[in-house]
């Protein structure tokens, strides 16, 4: 009966566009944000502008179908600010006057292409045409028996999306099985407790939540750091060693080797460092969210942290302005995508303006609601780093032993959590510990 047409990518904030596919008796369409009613629509187009406030926050926004004696015939639902798959497809389907399913429009949308390089339909296994307007019709079929419609769109060979509908016998539906991954942290020494042992650990509005799986896992860590490594040169040197080399007929020349401590600081051996560089690009269809560039992820077995923020640095070495803030937020939401322990840091180092959207204190506010543990590290002492200030909390690494420390805290910090995974799909504000629970919390 609906579906959404807008799939809001990125971070947003502010007044936009929503709009939904409606089939079927639909009379008027209710929009809701986090459960309260903000617009409407009672003819075609059917959308309306919605606002999701000036200040970075997770969001589920629903869209009713209603009949004309307002009663609900169908219902959508996305989540805003969260992570999202990397593309998505949404499917209506077409019915006729019985009420049986004729056809089928789909709409999709990726974080990299505005229209899919190739869209494949079948039924049961069948190859669908689909016309122009992403519309396909369902051939003749057995209304007793069960089938299955799919429809798959590929943007890249690397980023794909589908959707499963069952329709025919009991009737049709989406089969979705979702699942919310929590970080909890423990604050006591012990082992950490399987997952039969959490039952009834983690509330939402006071009901318990079914606990599926607790998983250990690589840990991701989101670096946000400017594209030079100019300043970590200054304050943390290579990292090289000189030593006497042996030579033919008794002689003893030195010789430097740069990544003599190359292994230093690392992280545990699956654990990964993710650099998010804070150059925004804008989507413009997806208004409102910003695209970051972001590098490939480094283990252990590519070098120690120190290694890495000497080492690895963006193309684009001067550009003319850093949103610092901004890829923070999104780094954010990268580390709760990955479902796995996380943690974003902010590594500032001799930015002296941020022409971010959002303010240090919003982004700080809105990593703490997804439960995304954040920390901020300076190459330059804290005096000497303008930007330092605005971000409260700021630890000094600007020496190889003040960096050796912070690392050994990240290490603790991410051997402490593990993710627990939950029945459901919940914002993550609307997830609480039980009063009963000890020597847990959820990381933030």
């Amino acid at each position: 009966m609906i579906a959404f047409a807008s799939l809001f990518l990125g971070l947003i904030v502010g007044v936009l566009p929503v709009s939904v596919l409606v089939e079927g008796p639909v009379a008027s369409v209710r929009f809701e944000l986090d459960g309260k009613v903000v617009a409407g629509a009672e003819r075609a187009p059917w959308g309306s502008p919605v606002d999701f406030g000036s200040e970075l926050s997770p969001h589920e926004l629903v869209a009713r179908a209603l009949d004309a004696g307002g009663k609900e015939i169908g219902v959508a639902r996305q989540f805003v600010n969260l992570p999202r798959p990397p593309a998505e497809v949404e499917v209506l389907l077409e019915r006729d006057e019985k009420g049986r399913p004729v056809a089928a429009r789909f709409s999709g949308q990726s974080v990299i292409a505005l229209r899919p390089a190739t869209v494949t339909v079948t039924f049961d296994g069948k190859l669908l045409p689909a016309d122009s307007n992403n519309r396909v019709v369902l051939p003749d079929y057995d209304e007793e028996a069960r089938h299955v419609l799919s429809v798959e769109l590929e943007f890249s060979p690397a980023v794909r999306s589908r959707t499963d509908v069952a329709l025919g016998g009991a009737g049709a539906s989406v089969a979705r099985s979702e699942l919310t991954a929590v970080a909890l942290r423990r604050t006591v020494p012990g082992k950490f407790p399987e997952a039969e042992e959490l039952a009834g650990a983690l509330v939402s509005g006071g009901r318990p939540l079914p606990v599926v799986a607790v998983e250990s896992g690589p840990a991701l860590v989101c670096v946000v750091r400017g594209p030079s490594v100019a300043t970590a040169l200054q304050s943390l040197g290579t990292g090289g060693k000189t030593t006497l080399i042996q030579q033919i007929g008794g002689r003893r020349l030195p010789q430097f080797d740069r990544d003599a401590s190359r292994y230093a600081m690392t992280l545990e051996k699956e654990d990964l460092v993710r650099f998010i560089w804070p150059m925004p690009r804008s989507l413009a269809r997806s208004p409102g969210a910003q695209l970051f560039d972001r590098s490939r992820d480094f283990a252990a077995g590519d070098g120690g942290v120190a290694w890495l923020f000497t080492r690895v640095e963006h193309p684009e070495q001067h550009p003319p302005e850093v949103h610092l803030a901004d890829a923070a937020a999104v780094a954010g939401l990268e580390a709760a995508g990955s479902a796995s322990r996380r943690m974003v840091v902010l590594l500032l180092g001799d930015e002296t303006a941020d022409r971010s959207r959002h303010s240090p204190a919003s982004v700080r506010r809105y990593l703490e609601t997804i439960r995304v543990p954040f920390a901020v590290w300076s190459l330059k002492s804290l005096s000497a780093q303008r930007l330092a200030r605005t971000w409260g909390a700021v630890e000094d690494i600007s020496s190889v032993d003040r960096l050796g420390r912070a690392v050994e805290r990240l290490k603790a910090e991410l051997a402490s959590q593990r993710i627990v995974w939950i029945q459901g799909h919940y914002l993550p504000q609307q997830i609480a510990l039980s009063d009963r629970v000890r020597g847990m919390e959820i990381a933030r």
